[in-house]
């Protein structure tokens, strides 16, 4: 198979790839990008980012199965890149197997870069493994994962929003029942 008619170079594919997957609202624009990733991987089949991008069209059309292979395909040609820790970790929550999902991105939080380098990752991490904690029934893990979240990324709507809930379910569950009625 060739290269996309608009994509000739690897970059080009990527490209193509990138804006398909950003505007999916059809889904022939997924099939297209998924094309497009492909021919790059054919290009470059050693190249991590294109394999994360292959895992992310493929978890939009809900292939998990092709979305965890690809995964695993980033994690083999970068195996201490903590972005590729979390899209597996994605796909494996997406797949309801959430303690390999919670190992996985305590690996992500284990190979992020030198400070500064993976900040842009740190909300998302955070928010993922509360989720997870939270699914698991580990409610009090997943209120401490927020609260640490909201250390390093203070202004981070995301782990504002995902921990309000718990501290009502905590408030909930201090109040006491009063035995009302006739005096």
């Amino acid at each position: 198979m060739r290269p996309p008619a608009r994509a000739r170079d690897f970059d080009d594919c990527m490209t193509l790839a990138r804006e398909l997957l950003g505007g999916h609202e059809a889904g022939g624009d997924l099939w297209e990008a998924s094309d497009a990733v492909n021919a790059a991987i054919r290009l470059r089949p050693g190249n991590p980012d294109a394999w994360l991008l292959k895992c992310q069209i493929m978890s939009a059309l809900e292939d998990d199965p092709a979305a965890l292979a690809a995964a695993e395909m980033a994690l083999r040609r970068a195996p201490r890149r903590a972005e590729a820790h979390y899209f597996r970790a994605s796909v494996l929550a997406d797949m309801e197997r959430l303690p390999e999902a919670l190992r996985s991105i305590d690996r992500a939080f284990r190979n992020l870069g030198p400070s500064g380098s993976d900040d842009w990752l740190l909300e998302d991490l955070y928010s993922e493994k509360a989720a997870l904690q939270n699914a698991l029934g580990r409610e009090d893990e997943a209120v401490a994962t927020f609260e640490q979240g909201l250390g390093r990324c203070p202004e981070s709507q995301i782990l504002k929003m995902g921990l309000a809930p718990l501290h009502k379910q905590r408030a909930r569950q201090r109040l006491t029942v009063l035995d009302g009625g006739k005096r």
